[in-house]
């Protein structure tokens, strides 16, 4: 399984090295929550935002492809980085906006379990990912029921690395991408 974490997020399910299910869906909205993209969102609302605020198709599409997610959620940014230091310092929309994230990322997890035999392992890449241990803390640890724990060791090099405890029942990993 791999949950590739970054401005743009997704959860893979991985068979033999092969994909075989996917969070993405025909656009880059569906799935999960991201820096400015909503994640999947029921089609009731596009209805409703258009019937009852009278908002285009086009401004629909603004705001879910660049005014929503973390940034909206947040109301101040679309980085983890900055929403884990504002959240430590008491900030409500920081803190939801770090739980809805983590919460999509779990989902997403275990709706991919569904299309394998067996969860040999968790894959987190991606600028968050792989920077961003606060956020794989999160959404391991409440994992239990597929196999994961937390404690995770934070990871600090730029190679693939695992940061499960020794002897864990699924194995977390952290593989750098070199997005850049």
């Amino acid at each position: 399984m791999i949950a590739r974490l970054g401005g743009g997020c997704s959860v893979c399910a991985v068979r033999g090295g092969r994909s075989v299910d996917t969070t993405m869906g025909f656009t880059p909205l569906e799935g999960l929550v991201m820096s400015h993209r909503s994640g999947g969102v029921d089609p009731g609302a596009l209805t409703w935002l258009q019937t009852r605020h009278r908002l285009s198709a086009q401004d629909i599409e603004d705001a879910l492809n660049r005014d929503s997610g973390l940034l909206a959620l947040s109301g101040t940014s679309d980085d983890t980085r900055d929403l884990v230091r504002s959240r430590a310092a008491g900030d409500a929309r920081a803190a939801l906006a770090l739980a809805v994230f983590t919460h999509h990322c779990r989902r997403g997890v275990a709706a991919m379990t569904a299309s394998l035999d067996r969860l040999d392992g968790l894959v987190f890449t991606g600028h968050i990912g792989e920077d961003q241990p606060e956020v794989r803390e999160e959404v391991c640890v409440r994992l239990t029921v597929l196999g994961l724990a937390g404690g995770l060791r934070t990871h600090a090099a730029a190679r693939p690395e695992i940061i499960s405890r020794p002897g864990a029942r699924v194995p977390v990993m952290v593989v750098p991408t070199g997005e850049e």
